[in-house]
């Protein structure tokens, strides 16, 4: 009997156990820490279950055996299971969901299926790369941030056909609010006390409405999909129409509900912290750096990606497979023991037990990595099949490895080639690595600055090079009728996909071609013409529909294939070295050995390669031998280019309802100037009517969709010399985001409602500007406004591409370039001024017109949003949504709780809503805390906004009202200059436990009044400034402090 050791384990806490060694926010860190403490296995004791966590290579092989152990849903898995179901991240294998799911999904994440998504990744990407050449030279970039607006609206319209534009929209979509927030609170769930986790009645509810509102769009998504009654191309439509191989069975709709939510998660939050540590690693290693940026330039060579090109970026993906060596976005994987059973040939792990890997560690052991396993080394990766099996799992484990793996790499490996191609990438924080852990890991405010340095970035399509088609087309040789077996072995779907392409062009050569799974033809072989295999592996074993054939060929019985004219094409992925091309191999090599004559050499496609160059060489190659076998010549037609169009319709077609933003329709019951006549500003108060189900809470925002100026449209039309009410379809190859495609569309109504005309210029409308300009001075003007003179010249005096167009007349831009050069209509975004207790279906905002003298020196200025708010009659429908408000900007838990409110100008505009709030908790006999808000406008007789309102709720005993006014006497007064008077009250009520509120400026207002808040504490309590700054930190981060401010 084998002697058996104890498994270490940390310092317990009596009844808390193991859990006082968690930091918060650093549960995979805590482990990782008690690895380097207590070696390469050790058992943790939560409150109620221990976990074992082994990080060698050794141990890590024996776990990763699926005879012994198989994937476990920990507590954290368990949490998500809230939203996610059984999903196929969330479900236990043997959960008839998972199969059934995991057999219909597995054709659209195949290495072949990823070039029907590879130009809708690359509208995305586009999108990504245009935003931050757009950035000005001193902006910072949130790279984490901005990577995961990407990776999402990639899965989102790669899997659904659904656009969350988040490129578009200055706040994330409510969609992910709800999901980042239940994702954070099943994390927090899984490391707290059951008791303490009970008490947390709120949170509780909070996440039950996030999952709520998760559940309810996903339905909306696919019910709205079953009433279009067609097929589509989509995970979806995927989901919704294909059929369990094994079992006849479709997807339930509540199943497809958690399979669309599980992608979401899991399709966005690796990928983005898979690039956001790429770019890290890149910018702390700049020799690697030149190295991708030199590949980058060389394949793409100033244009878009094409699908091959992405695939000839070998030295991009080794960056990418480094970085998830040194920082796996998914750190930690789980299983649990089938039997009991030892590891490490003395640690006895029990039936049913979990063990999880810890990956950063493994891809460190240096037994495997060697002793610079802790260095950024892309170059480890050159010869992947050389890894130890099991030593590299960024993906998981076996049959529950990630699915999406070979999505989540294209998507990676295109995008990491476009920033490096186009944009220079400045670290001018130096930035130190500081993890964020949620479900995934990510660099925690990486900022970073960049420049453009491609200057003709996405003026030209993807580059394909030029081949000869390998589809289907006519054959100008007769049919010689030899026949043409091809067999394929495929689950996921690629080798299926290259045999019928070997097929087709059998068929266009003149063979007679039959096309088949590889089972139906087990034993049965024919002895004329020729057979191809296509065929794939899965961890080592055949495909589902290859078993029998290769059970067949395995036996030891001799069979004579002597009469058998053969070659054979595999589908692997050298990620996966242990068992890359085993089972083509194997039948290669099964039908050399039983006397079967081979035409071509095996054929071996990497899916993490170029597998299209792989499978055309191999084409290439055995219908030549094949022309030699049979004395065969062959010809054929080449392949003509798609068009693309933009044509002038007067077709009457109906517009269909754009679902922009999950906006609705408001009727305007108000519009009502708040300052006085003698005011040469506009303020509006706008009261609208939302529609049933619609709720909102004080605090919350409204995005409003606004239209363009019916002068600024007509600006575009007469400089273009265009009919307004011309109907124009846009048509195109390549979905552009924002333009309504294939549909027709009135030209008034598309640059009204679907494009920005005020922002100002970008540096590549400048340079299309400069080259479809005749007049040799004015080209040179613009092309100096494109370098140096850019700021001063553009970007500081806010002249738009449309200015440009009026004052430079030789320039002769095409409309449709015009159009393709602007960015999609953004919605604004208002803090609701009123209550929902006063009346929940009437929500009001409170706007501030903007108006008067162009920037840039010509004509006047009018905001869009506020223009078109202002023009709003009562009875009319404004298209909005409501947006719920920054964590904590919200009425606090109790009403006898004291409130401190400072919001200047349209800043009151919240404020108005917690008083009217108040005044109903009066109403209702509650105590209420002591309130002060303090409010700034220029003259009393001219803008004190809602003065009428609130002098009555002083009068009440609502609020205190303490107003500043800066135009009403020779000295200038601001709300920082009452608050010095009320220092000594403020600190105490502070001290008291009081909420306090700033809404309004956050350019000059709220920094200014942030340093008087900091000196009022100062003096106040006679101590260091670093200590008050840290007090109101501290206010901060308990939620006591809070802003709803803007630039």
């Amino acid at each position: 009997m084998k002697q058996t050791s104890i498994i270490p384990k940390p310092k317990t806490y009596g009844p808390l156990k193991n859990i006082p060694h968690i930091k918060k926010g650093e549960l995979a860190q805590t482990f990782w820490r008690l690895a380097d403490e207590l070696g390469p296995i050790f058992q943790f004791e939560f409150s109620n279950a221990t976990s074992i966590f082994v990080s060698s290579h050794e141990l890590v092989k024996e776990v990763c055996d699926e005879s012994r152990f198989d994937k476990f849903i920990g507590t954290s898995l368990s949490k998500v299971r809230a939203f996610a179901g059984d999903g196929l991240f969330t479900s236990w294998t043997e959960e008839p969901n998972w199969r059934k799911a995991h057999q219909i999904l597995m054709p659209a994440f195949s290495q072949q299926a990823m070039k029907g998504y590879h130009e809708m990744m690359l509208d995305i990407a586009t999108q990504l790369v245009q935003k931050w050449q757009r950035t000005g030279r001193d902006e910072e970039i949130e790279v984490a941030e901005d990577m995961t607006k990407l990776t999402l609206d990639t899965i989102g319209l790669c899997g659904f056909d659904f656009r969350f534009n988040s490129f578009y929209k200055e706040n994330q979509h409510p969609f992910i609010d709800s999901m980042l927030k239940g994702l954070n609170e099943a994390m927090e769930q899984s490391s707290r006390l059951p008791i303490a986790d009970k008490l947390m009645i709120k949170r509780r509810k909070e996440f039950d409405q996030h999952v709520d509102f998760m559940k309810q769009l996903v339905d909306d998504i696919i019910q709205e999909r079953r009433k279009q009654d067609k097929a589509g191309d989509d995970l979806l439509s995927l989901m919704l129409h294909a059929e369990d191989p094994e079992t006849g069975e479709r997807l339930s709709d509540e199943n497809i509900r958690y399979q669309i939510i599980t992608f979401l998660i899991a399709g966005h939050e690796t990928t983005s912290g898979l690039l956001s540590f790429a770019i890290y690693f890149l910018l702390k290693n700049p020799e690697k750096l030149k190295k991708a940026v030199q590949e980058a330039d060389e394949v793409l060579q100033g244009g878009l990606p094409a699908f091959k090109q992405v695939q000839k970026l070998s030295y991009t993906r080794m960056v990418l497979n480094e970085a998830l060596r040194l920082w796996p976005t998914a750190p930690t994987f789980s299983l649990y023991a089938k039997e009991d059973t030892v590891i490490g040939g003395k640690y006895p792990i029990q039936k049913n037990q979990s063990v999880s890997v810890l990956l950063p560690k493994l891809h460190r052991d240096p037994a495997v990595w060697g002793e610079d396993a802790e260095e950024f080394k892309p170059e480890r990766f050159t010869h992947p099949e050389k890894i130890p099996q099991h030593a590299y799992k960024p993906f998981g484990n076996g049959q529950r490895a990630c699915i999406g793996m070979q999505f989540a790499l294209h998507e990676a490996t295109m995008v990491l080639a476009m920033v490096l191609h186009n944009l220079e990438l400045i670290d001018h924080t130096s930035y130190e690595l500081d993890l964020k852990e949620s479900l995934t890991i990510k660099p925690n405010d990486f900022k970073i600055k960049v420049r453009p340095r491609n200057q003709q970035f996405f003026m030209a399509p993807p580059k394909e090079e030029s081949k000869k088609s390998t589809k289907s087309h006519e054959s100008k040789v007769a049919s010689h009728g030899t026949p043409l077996l091809v067999l394929y072995g495929s689950n996921l779907g690629t080798a299926k996909q290259i045999a019928n392409e070997l097929a087709e062009d059998g068929k266009a050569k003149g063979f007679d071609v039959t096309t088949a799974p590889l089972d139906d033809f087990t034993r049965q072989l024919p002895d004329t013409g020729a057979v191809f295999i296509v065929t794939a592996s899965y961890n080592g074993h055949p495909p589902d529909n290859a078993k029998q054939f290769v059970d067949w060929l395995a036996q030891d019985e001799e069979q004579d294939l002597s009469n058998v004219t053969f070659a054979v094409f595999g589908c692997g992925d050298r990620n996966w070295a242990s068992t890359y091309q085993r089972i083509p191999r194997l039948i290669d090599e099964a039908l050399e050995r039983k006397g079967a004559k081979r035409v071509a050499d095996l054929g071996e496609g990497d899916a993490g390669g170029d597998m299209d160059e792989d499978k055309e060489i191999f084409q290439k190659t055995v219908f030549e031998q094949l022309a030699k076998e049979f004395k065969l010549t062959f010809q054929e037609k080449g392949k003509e280019k798609p068009n693309l169009s933009v044509s002038y319709t007067n077709e009457l077609v109906e517009r269909p309802v754009a679902k922009i933003y999950d906006a609705f329709s408001a009727v305007v019951l108000k519009n009502e100037e708040l300052q006085s006549e003698t005011s040469t500003r506009q303020t509006r108060h706008i009261e609208l009517k939302l529609p049933a189900g619609k709720a909102y809470k004080e605090g919350d925002h409204i995005g409003i969709v606004p239209k363009n100026s019916d002068a600024l449209v007509e600006r575009v039309t007469c400089r273009f010399k265009l009919d307004p009410e011309q109907r124009i379809k846009l048509s195109s190859d390549k979905e552009a985001s924002h333009l309504p495609l294939d549909q027709p569309i009135p030209i008034k109504e598309l640059l009204a409602s679907h494009v920005e005309l005020q922002e100002p210029a970008t540096r590549t409308q400048l340079r299309e500007l400069a080259a479809h300009t005749v007049c040799p001075p004015h080209r040179v003007e613009l092309e100096q406004m494109a370098g140096e003179a850019y700021q001063e010249a553009i970007l500081k005096k806010r002249v738009t591409m449309l200015d440009l167009l009026d004052q430079y007349e030789a320039c002769e831009l095409p409309f449709v370039h015009f159009l393709a050069l602007l960015p999609g209509l953004k919605p604004r975004y208002y803090s609701i001024s009123s209550s929902p207790k006063v009346d929940e279906e009437k929500v009001s905002i409170t706007v501030a017109v903007v108006k008067g003298k162009a920037w840039s020196g010509s004509g006047e200025y009018a905001g869009v949003a506020s223009t078109y708010l202002c023009g709003l009659k009562e009875g009319e429908e404004v298209a909005c949504f409501l947006h719920e408000a920054q964590d904590g900007f919200q009425l606090p838990p109790s009403s006898d709780i004291p409130m401190i409110m400072i919001g200047p100008g349209t800043g009151i505009a919240p404020f108005r809503g917690f008083v009217q709030a108040r005044e109903v908790w009066q109403k209702e006999g509650k105590q209420l805390g002591e309130a002060h808000l303090y409010f700034g406008c220029r003259h009393p007789q001219e803008d004190d906004l809602y003065f009428d309102e609130m002098k009555l709720a002083a009068q009440k005993g609502i609020v205190h009202i303490h107003r500043a006014y800066s135009r009403y006497d020779e000295q200038k007064v601001y709300v920082q200059h009452l608050l010095k008077e009320d220092g000594g009250m403020l600190i105490e009520l502070l001290d008291q436990g009081a909420y306090l509120y700033v809404c309004g400026d956050g350019k000059v207002m709220a920094p200014d009044v942030e340093a008087t808040l900091i000196d009022l504490y100062q003096n106040e309590k006679q101590c260091s400034r670093e200590t008050a700054e840290n007090w109101l930190t501290a206010l901060a981060n308990d939620n006591r402090y809070v802003k709803d401010v803007w630039s």
